[in-house]
């Protein structure tokens, strides 16, 4: 006979009497319990914040049990239910607790939130005093310009523009007419425009009260350079027609005709024509600011002059 292979584990499940049934089910029970009984509310003897080393025995009064005439059954029942008791109240301390841990976690996060908030807006602070602090710099040195007569145009610019701030004073005027914008584009070599482009740059991002007058400045600048490269996107005969058709109009009416080319470029298939056009009227609106800015600072200047009398 070969060698007898041992039974499987459900095989020996079904081999057994109902008293060994029995017994192994009460067994696996205790052994619940008793793995059960080693915590409470998820502390044991060793980890509690009480440092109890006795949380999870039962403790029994004797001589208590004999005064009272209680039975061991009455004691179990009662240190079982002041067991779920001690339990509830553990699980409370340590919801407590869990519930503060969040609290401080978000007003920690919070506070980080305010902190960064609280640095961007120092640093935006001081960028901006930074950027004060340069623009009264570049409009020093170039009235100093003007005043030892060896002065750029675009240094008559910058003290014209000047001249239309409210506080500006007889001492700020210019010594001669402010000079158009659009004279500074006219005679310039590819080169002189060039460096006019920079320094257009440099006011456009220190000089945010008058950015609509320096974006138009780079515009006619960048049209200008366009020009003198001899590169041009459309012909002498269609600008002369996209400028018949926005001659005469203000910055304002302007816009609104942008608008309304924009919606024709849509329906159209033609479309490079309506972004000729679009390039062309953004030109003529920035021509016109430069001119608006212009008669601003001419009368400005005649206004300061009256006022020192």
């Amino acid at each position: 006979h070969g060698r007898q292979q041992p039974k499987a584990p459900r095989a020996m499940q079904r081999e057994e009497t109902e008293e060994e049934r029995r017994a192994r089910r009460l067994a696996k029970k205790a052994a619940k319990e008793a793995r059960k009984a080693e915590t409470v509310a998820g502390y044991s003897n060793s980890t509690n914040p009480f440092n109890d080393p006795n949380l999870n025995e039962q403790f029994v009064w004797g001589k208590k049990q004999t005064r009272d005439g209680t039975t061991e059954q009455d004691a179990r029942a009662t240190a079982k239910r002041r067991r779920h008791e001690v339990a509830a109240e553990l699980q409370k301390v340590k919801e407590s607790r869990e519930k503060g841990e969040r609290e401080r976690e978000a007003w920690e996060a919070e506070k980080r939130q305010l902190d960064k908030e609280r640095e961007q807006m120092a640093f935006a602070d001081n960028q901006r005093r930074e950027d004060e602090f340069q623009l009264q710099q570049e409009r020093s040195r170039a009235v100093r310009r003007v005043e030892e007569g060896r002065a750029r145009l675009v240094d008559l610019l910058t003290a014209g523009l000047s001249l239309l701030e409210s506080d500006a004073a007889p001492s700020e005027l210019l010594p001669n007419e402010v000079p158009d914008p659009l004279a500074v584009f006219e005679h310039s070599s590819e080169a002189e425009l060039r460096e006019l482009q920079g320094e257009i740059s440099r006011h456009s991002d220190l000089d945010s009260g008058n950015a609509d007058f320096w974006a138009a400045m780079g515009l006619v600048c960048d049209d200008a350079l366009q020009a003198s490269s001899g590169d041009t996107t459309v012909t002498a005969e269609v600008r002369g027609e996209i400028d018949a058709m926005l001659d005469g109009k203000s910055p304002a009416e302007l816009d609104e005709l942008q608008g309304q080319i924009v919606d024709l470029a849509r329906q159209d298939t033609n479309a490079d024509y309506w972004g000729a056009v679009l390039a062309r009227l953004r030109l003529v609106r920035a021509r016109a600011v430069l001119s608006g800015a212009h008669g601003r600072m001419r009368r400005r200047q005649a206004e300061v002059a009256r006022a020192g009398g």
